[in-house]
């Protein structure tokens, strides 16, 4: 996996920062596309990704941006890193 960071994200609070590094060690660790859904997926359920973060995929690559600590249901507007695969 090729990851880019494109900008910084929001340390607001422990468990936003624990979850960023989570979400780093699960891309760098994925060796393919496949993998890396399985493992997105797995951290999905095991913890509170979706309080705190959104994602998705395009053709050829994940993307990350953080949800904002004020009104969860909005984003800030920058991606927070891509990861190519």
């Amino acid at each position: 996996m090729n990851v880019t960071i494109e900008h910084i994200f929001c340390p607001y609070c422990e468990e936003v920062i624990n979850l960023y590094f989570r979400i780093m060690n699960t891309i760098l660790f994925s060796c393919n596309e496949a993998e890396l859904r399985t493992s997105m997926e797995r951290l999905k359920k095991e913890t509170r990704l979706d309080e705190y973060f959104i994602f998705g995929y395009g053709a050829h690559h994940l993307w990350l941006c953080q949800r904002k600590p004020s009104d969860k249901n909005k984003v800030f507007e920058h991606r927070i890193m891509i990861a190519r695969f």
